[in-house]
């Protein structure tokens, strides 16, 4: 009988395969490089959405392209398939706002630029010549590294070969020779210059706009698109993870100043900090997402790097003066024991850093008490709250009570009967 399974099984699978290919179109949609205000993101709208968001504050490339479109049941998403099909159509992007004519953009050449790399973000659009010789230049330098470090790691070795030399010159009698020592390896730079693609430039003030790919004046089909632009300005925002010690590979978010965090007496948990940008999520998910569902009104924050405190303050009630919390660089260590619990402490010299964070450790004692974490810039303040146990005697005589009302109420009818 399994046989008779398998063999049914191996039948069908050649049959069913086919069923899994998704029906595919020829479909004009954006593809763009867009700033989500830190770094730029490769996105592409779908034919069936007429809408692109954008951030202001920062170039963004758009260009139009004739591909493979299909939609994927599982994941309720339409796709392009570049690799099959990509045919970039030109043209002149016609930019209008309320029916009266922005602009008319050119499409040309363009690259990205990171000066510090892309994982730290400022990025910046390289446009036209520009482009092209920082892609150029950035192809020659990586050049100009690869051999710097060869001929480092030759003299290097050259270097290693005369001592061994030397020493075994010394144990026959020679007299010892000064060698000069190697040039040190030459240090990687983190700029990055993508390589350059073709796009319509465009960077516009908030609001609301249309724009099309104009072809001998005419409006090329399937290209029309409404556009709106976001206000990047005065999003930043400094939030924080609360790392508890027994789990402290599951952080908790404290995004808003107004979040209290909330500790057991004279426990200790690791706070870190990083920078941030606020949106409300219908102004940020369509921009790198554009299939995305957002909510409008709920608020969301963006992490970017972390924060350059490296100093807070801690003041609790009831107790004298200021405390000074410095940035530590900590290591982590599994507990002995069925508990499974972890221990955190400094690192020692020659240790990996497993976590790198401001110790925060609460007063003792059973009674409530709080206290304020500021920075000394003030972009930074959290209350906390010491929450002291609950007391089991308490508890007992709490639960209790509905059983004591009870027999109080039965003893009176028996006294009454």
């Amino acid at each position: 009988m399994r046989l008779a399974l398998a063999a049914l099984f191996i039948l069908l699978a050649p049959a069913a395969a086919p069923a899994l290919e998704p029906d595919r179109r020829e479909a004009i949609v954006v593809s763009a490089r867009v700033w989500d205000g830190d770094q730029y993101k490769e996105i592409f709208v779908p034919s069936n959405l007429d809408k692109v968001v954008l951030l202001s504050g920062q170039d963004s490339a758009l260009s139009f392209v004739r591909t493979q479109e299909y939609y994927w049941p599982l994941s309720r998403q339409v796709y392009v398939d570049f690799e099959r099909q990509r045919d970039e159509i030109p043209g002149v992007l016609r930019i209008e706002r309320d029916g009266a004519l922005v602009a008319e953009v050119q499409q040309e050449p363009f690259a990205i630029l990171y000066p510090e790399g892309a994982i730290n973000g400022n990025g910046s659009l390289l446009w036209g010549a520009e482009a092209l010789d920082g892609f150029a230049r950035h192809q020659q330098d990586e050049r100009d590294f690869a051999r710097d470090l060869v001929a480092a790691q030759r003299a290097g070795t050259e270097y290693e070969h005369r001592l061994l030399e030397s020493g075994a010159a010394r144990a026959g009698g020679a007299k010892p020779k000064v060698i000069p020592p190697p040039p040190p390896l030459p240090e990687p730079s983190l700029r990055l210059v993508t390589r350059p693609a073709a796009g319509y430039r465009v960077n516009l003030d908030p609001g609301l706009y249309h724009l099309a790919l104009v072809q001998d004046g005419r409006p090329v089909p399937g290209t029309s698109r409404q556009v709106r632009v976001v206000d990047a300005q005065g999003r930043e925002a400094l939030v924080a993870d609360v790392v508890p010690e027994e789990r402290w590979t599951r952080p908790l978010a404290s995004n808003s100043p107004a979040a209290r965090l909330f500790v057991r007496p004279a426990a200790t948990f690791y706070l870190t900090l990083a920078k941030a940008t606020r949106f409300d999520q219908a102004d940020y998910l369509p921009v790198v997402s554009p299939q995305a569902e957002a909510a409008p009104g709920r608020t969301m924050w963006v992490r970017r790097k972390p924060s350059d405190l490296d100093r807070l303050a801690l003041r609790w009630t009831g107790m004298p003066g200021t405390l000074d919390l410095e940035l530590q660089q900590l290591k982590v260590e599994q507990t002995d024991g069925s508990g499974f619990g972890y221990r955190v402490r400094a690192v020692r010299g020659g240790e990996g850093v497993d976590l790198t964070a401001f110790p925060v450790a609460a007063p003792s004692g059973r009674m409530a008490q709080r206290g304020w974490i500021t920075g000394a810039d003030g972009t930074f303040a959290r209350e906390v709250v010491v929450v002291p146990p609950r007391r089991a005697e308490l508890g007992l005589f709490i639960g209790l009570i509905p059983l004591l009302g009870f027999a109080a109420c039965a003893a009176r009818r028996r006294l009454r009967g």
